[in-house]
């Protein structure tokens, strides 16, 4: 059997990442000179510019304000334990924000890799990537956007929607992925 891989999301699958959102859009629709309305297709859109640069530093700060009133799911730790692969950390954060984070959580050693916006642009490139990387294992995907999980849907990667709001746990999740 084939070693298996977990990527993670990590904004709604490991925490609850309690940004301003509203401000975030305001301020980077100032900068752009247009109304942005949607970040993962700003991100696409203005990957490799100047714009993407400048709006990444605002965001960021916007995301560290965060990072301490920001909750860990209780279940993470529990998961994390239990899996017994590699894991990544996949997310549309910067990488300073997830970093922070994982040090501030003992989280750290969990992951072989975090990938943060700034090297990607998109999800879809950070699973590329790591397809690359672990070629020949089980590839996992936990993302809570159902956007996320359609745009993987080509790849060959199981990728599974949490809906933490309906009650789904990472536990739960990992706990089915171990029983395959």
């Amino acid at each position: 059997m084939s070693e298996k891989v977990l990527v993670l999301d990590f904004d709604g699958v490991i925490v609850k990442l309690n940004v301003e959102w509203p401000k975030v859009y305001s301020k980077i629709s100032e900068l752009a000179g247009y109304p942005v309305t949607d970040l993962i297709t700003f991100w696409k859109n203005m990957f490799g510019t100047e714009l993407y640069g400048k709006a990444n530093k605002i965001i960021e700060e916007y995301e560290m304000n965060a990072l301490p009133k920001s909750t860990i799911y209780p279940d993470v730790h529990g998961a994390l334990k239990i899996f017994n692969g590699t894991i990544y950390l996949a997310s549309m954060q910067s990488q300073k924000v997830l970093e922070s984070f994982l040090e501030k959580n003992e989280l750290q050693a969990y992951f072989k890799e975090v990938l943060g916006r700034e090297r990607f642009g998109v999800k879809r490139k950070q699973l590329e990537y790591i397809l690359e990387k672990e070629r020949g294992k089980k590839i996992y995907f936990i993302d809570d956007l159902q956007r996320n999980i359609d745009n993987c849907d080509d790849l060959n990667i199981k990728c599974i929607l949490i809906r933490r709001s309906e009650g789904e746990t990472l536990l739960q999740k990992v706990k089915e992925i171990l029983e395959v």
